[in-house]
This record gives C-alpha cells, sequence and structure tokens, in this order.
C-alpha cells in the first residue's frame, strides 16, 4: 500500500526520509506537532494544573517517566520511584509517574500498578496510560526519564531533564531522543537523589533545550492548521471558516494518596543566643523496606502514624498516633485517652480533625490544644495540623517544660514556617 501523505514534525525528518526512501518524499508533508502545540498553548494553566496534582506553591514536582522496552527506567531502575518518594521530604517534594501506554497494555494494568506498589503506598501519584502526562510536564520543576519522547517534549518545555536510563543502540543518531540522551545529564543513583534534584533545578539554564525543540518541532502554532488542510484535501472537501483552534488540554486526574505513616525529623534549636527557639521538622514516607532517613547532628526521627493506617504493625510502633478523620460520637478527649490504652508503645495520641488546632494528650502527662499563632498578615501558614503532634513530640523527647509553650514556637517545615502555642483544652 502505497500512503497518500507522510506526516513529519520536521524538516530534519524529511532529509533522512529523502536519503532512506527518496520515492516517498512525493508524499512527505512537514506539519509540525500538534501534541507540542497544544502544550505551548496550555502554559497559562500551570498553576491549575500544580493544583489539581496538590503541589503547593512552595513544593517542587518530579515528573518520573518510561517508555518501552529494555532500555526503559521500569526496566533499568524499577527500584528508583520508591527511592524518589522515600528520600525526598514530601512536604517539599511531590513526584507523579506517566507510563508509557505500551507498558499498561503489554503488561496490564495490575502488573504495573505492583511494580509501583510500595511507591504509591508512599505517595506517589500515577497518571492514567493516556491522559494527564502533558499538563503534568507544564506543572513540572524536573523531569526523571529516559530516552522515551516524554523526555523530549519536557526539555522543549524548557524543563531540567535528568536521565535515569536510555539506551542509544534503540534510538536513530540523527534523532531528538538520541540528542537528549547527549544532552541532559544522568542521575546517578549511588548518589544522594536529593542533592541531584536540587542541583538539576536550581542550575537549570533557561533554554538550555532550544536548539533540540527547534530541530523538533517545526511550524510552532501551526500543526493543526496545517493538518487540517491537508485531510480535508486528502477527502477532497472544502475546509471549514475560520482557524483552526488550539484547545489547551485539560487537568490531570491521577490515583494516589498521601501517605498516613510518616518518619518525622525533628530539631530543635535556639535562632540566636537568647533568641526564640525553632523547631525544624521534615517528613518522609514510612514506605516499606526503606531506611529512616539520615538524622543530622541533634536530631530525632520518629513515626507519626494516622490511625486509619492498614498496617497493624505501623500503629504499634508509632510514636505518635493521629486522627485525621471525625468519628461520629467519639470527640477528642475521649479518643485520645482510648488510643494511649490502646497502643502503649504510642507516647502522643492527637486529634487533627479540627481545622487551625491539634487536640493531644501525652502517656503520663496533661491534654494540650495547639494551635498556629496568626502572622502579621491575619491568616495562618499552610503547615498541615499533623505536625503540630510532633512539635510537642520534639518539645517533650528535649526535655524542655511545656509551659513554655504557651509563649510560643517557631516552626519550620521546609521553606514554610509559622508559629504555634500550646494551652490546656476548653475541657
Amino acid at each position: 500500500m502505497v500512503p497518500t501523505a507522510i506526516v513529519l514534525s520536521h524538516a530534519e525528518q524529511l532529509d533522512r526520509l529523502g536519503r532512506a526512501c527518496p520515492q516517498a518524499l512525493p508524499a512527505a508533508v512537514v506539519a509540525g506537532d500538534p501534541c507540542y502545540d497544544r502544550m505551548q498553548a496550555s502554559r497559562h494553566r500551570r498553576r491549575e494544573y500544580r493544583g489539581a496534582l496538590g503541589v503547593r506553591p512552595d513544593q517542587k514536582l518530579i515528573v518520573l517517566t518510561s517508555t518501552w522496552g529494555p532500555g526503559s527506567l521500569l526496566e533499568r531502575a524499577l527500584e528508583l520511584p520508591a527511592r524518589l518518594v522515600a528520600d525526598l521530604p514530601m512536604d517539599e517534594y511531590r513526584v507523579v509517574a506517566a507510563i508509557h501506554p505500551n507498558v499498561w497494555a503489554h503488561h496490564g494494568a495490575l502488573e504495573v500498578r505492583r511494580w509501583l506498589a510500595e511507591a504509591s503506598q508512599a505517595g506517589l501519584l500515577l497518571l492514567p496510560p493516556r491522559e494527564g502526562w502533558r499538563a503534568a510536564l507544564i506543572a513540572a520543576d524536573l523531569v526523571v526519564g529516559d530516552h522515551g519522547s516524554v523526555g523530549v517534549y519536557g526539555a522543549a518545555l524548557d524543563r531540567p531533564v535528568l536521565l535515569a536510563a536510555g539506551e542509544p543502540t534503540e534510538l536513530d543518531p540523527a534523532g531528538s531522543t538520541a540528542r537528549l540522551l547527549r544532552l541532559a545529564p544522568a542521575l546517578e543513583p549511588a548518589y544522594p537523589l536529593r542533592r541531584q534534584i536540587d542541583e538539576a533545578i536550581g542550575g537549570h539554564v533557561p533554554g538550555r533545550y532550544a536548539e533540540l525543540a527547534a530541530g523538533t518541532f517545526a511550524l510552532p502554532g501551526e500543526s493543526l492548521t496545517t493538518l487540517r488542510s491537508l485531510l480535508y484535501g486528502v477527502m477532497r472537501l472544502p475546509e471549514p471558516p475560520g482557524p483552526a483552534r488550539v484547545a489547551s488540554v485539560d487537568p490531570p486526574e491521577p490515583e494516589g494518596r498521601a501517605p498516613t505513616a510518616m518518619l518525622v525529623s525533628t530539631q530543635v534549636r535556639a535562632q540566636a543566643a537568647g533568641g526564640d527557639v525553632i523547631v525544624e521538622i521534615a517528613r518522609f514516607p514510612a514506605a516499606a523496606d526503606r531506611p529512616w532517613p539520615a538524622e543530622p547532628p541533634g536530631a530525632d526521627v520518629h513515626l507519626a502514624v494516622d490511625v486509619a493506617d492498614s498496617d497493624l504493625g505501623l500503629l504499634e510502633s508509632a510514636d505518635v498516633l493521629l486522627r485525621c478523620r471525625q468519628a461520629v460520637g467519639f470527640p477528642a478527649r475521649e479518643w485520645t485517652a482510648s488510643a494511649l490504652a490502646d497502643y502503649p508503645g504510642c507516647r502522643i495520641a492527637a486529634d487533627v480533625t479540627t481545622a487551625g488546632r491539634c487536640v493531644l494528650r501525652l502517656r503520663g502527662g496533661p491534654a494540650i490544644e495547639v494551635h498556629q499563632d496568626d502572622g502579621p498578615s491575619g491568616r495562618e501558614d499552610p503547615v498541615a495540623m499533623e505536625v503540630l503532634a510532633s512539635v510537642i513530640y520534639a518539645w517533650v523527647v528535649g526535655g524542655r517544660p511545656l509551659a513554655a509553650l504557651a509563649r510560643g514556637v517557631d516552626v519550620r517545615l521546609g521553606v514554610r514556617h509559622t508559629r504555634v502555642r500550646a494551652t490546656a483544652p476548653p475541657w
């Protein structure tokens, strides 16, 4: 069968086609890439897409992508998704995975979800096979991938790219994906992941991949117009009046949820001699078979678990138990007492079902209400309420008097900060 038209995204492909099969040149049409044009037309929705993925303004979004085949990320570095979500503080980073549709089709959805089960339990978001990846790239702060086309699109959108896999022998050396493998830095699994990710984001030079984009996507913004003219010409029909409309992509709809068991690193320090005390907190998902985060000098790591978690071993090992969903007819006063009785290894039971405050009970100690002070603007800083229980835990472990918390203490969670106070609950 002889094709009526062979659509190419760039004139460079036209040259290669001419060298490989000159007889096909009369049917060749350079039409750009409508997928790329739609992403360019969707840039103004970046904040909306980040919101759909649960990314706050102070968080960094990592898009993890794998193509199919023996050189792909999932084939070469299947452990990487779980390592990423386990090694990155969950309040500072968000990780979403875009897996090639061929992987879903060949192995099945059950197998793909089985591969990513540990990472998903630790907070990895998983996009559907065909939709969501374009919006995720627009929302991304970094793309971690392989020799698949998603990495090329990310680079063309001027996103930093790290390569965790990739097989040059599977590619045309003159193609865009092969050029990306030569341009983008590699993610080295033997070195700390967070440092490499921060360096890739902070050290990215805008326009680094401009030549790659220009050599891959011709006719920017005109692809749909060109394709419409071609297709209506093939059908021998008149084109509709008016220009071809480039629609933005829909917001992503990932599957996944926030982890319900966290390893919390706390460090209590004075700002300066005689100054206020700061409690610095970093939270990591307590994923299975992952080592505990390295403790900086003077830090303490404890386990905080939502009582709704299904892992009995984690619940029985928790230092801090959290109730994040209200149970009808079971107020905080009764629940905190019963939680400490049911789980003798727990030191603090905290109810965080009321916005803006945390009501907790210490084993062998008093009940306390912890809440955020309004900042200068009169608004509460968006620090997760479950973090407040860890503030009290760090205070108690350090042997500090609870009465001092009535004056307030500064809390830092990544780049976010707020001030919290503790008082007796209104019982």
